[in-house]
């Protein structure tokens, strides 16, 4: 246990009291004593040696020795070492866990404003003039190059039977060539068949049915040639009695780039 010095102090003085202690036999224990305790700095020993001293001091009334004595004299003990601070811990910052909503963010969107449409800004469309049919009066090309041609009906046609006559003239050789006679379709109208006059070649002839005519193509076979001269193609036909208009009635005939059109008025 440890004292204080006012706790040491009242402890001797009351022993001091009490006691008549051999002043040689003490003198020789504290000189024992404090030879023994040389180069030992200890707190335990000092304090134990200066408590002997005090004690002697105060039964042979040396105060200024005792003061001394209790203070410690020059030798003051050593400062008992701080203590050595715990390493601080920081504490880790709680880590959230609960579970974090991601909400998809929908961008707002804006429907666009319609444009307002005026009978002024409203855009027209234009109807295309209708494009005259090939041959037909006003679309006719009735001579190219070496190439002449010319369309008319046959002056001896009865009440009930006809033909239309296409003469062409060439003052070229001609090594490919195709006539198309269109007989536009009339009540009670009938094909029969086509004839042709074209001395020294072969031409094929065809009648194909379309819904508002017949179709008489003739065609200069691949091996021949046409030399020059005048070639005539004709289409005939039935209809009723009364007689027939051939004001829809065309023709067309194409030599290579030749290309030559019109009509049987």
């Amino acid at each position: 246990m440890k004292f204080s010095d006012d706790q040491l102090r009242s402890a001797l003085r009351s022993e001091a009291a009490t006691h008549r202690p051999d002043r040689d036999a003490m003198l020789d224990r504290i000189t024992t004593a404090a030879m023994q305790d040389t180069g030992h700095r200890r707190r335990g020993p000092r304090v134990r040696v200066a408590a002997a001293v005090a004690a002697v001091v105060v039964v042979f009334g040396g105060g200024g020795v005792g003061t001394w004595a209790l203070a410690g004299g020059d030798d003051r003990e050593e400062a008992a070492p701080a203590p050595t601070a715990a390493p601080v811990t920081t504490a880790p910052s709680p880590v959230n866990t609960d579970p974090v909503s991601l909400t998809p963010t929908t961008p707002a969107t804006t429907k666009p404003t319609p444009a307002r449409t005026t009978p002024s800004s409203r855009p027209t469309t234009a109807k295309p003039s209708p494009t005259p049919t090939r041959g037909r009066p006003g679309n006719t090309r009735v001579e190219q190059g070496p190439l002449w041609s010319d369309g008319s009906v046959d002056p001896d046609s009865g009440d009930t039977q006809g033909a239309s006559i296409v003469t062409l003239k060439t003052t070229a050789e001609l090594t490919s060539l195709e006539v198309v006679i269109r007989v536009a379709r009339t009540d009670g109208l009938a094909s029969r068949g086509g004839t042709k006059q074209t001395p020294g070649a072969s031409v094929t002839t065809r009648v194909d049915e379309e819904p508002g005519a017949y179709l008489y193509r003739f065609t200069l076979s691949s091996a021949d040639t046409l030399a020059p001269g005048t070639y005539t193609f004709t289409a005939k036909y039935t209809y009723p009695s009364g007689g027939r208009d051939a004001g829809g009635d065309t023709y067309e005939a194409t030599a290579g780039p030749l290309n030559v059109y019109g009509n049987f008025y």
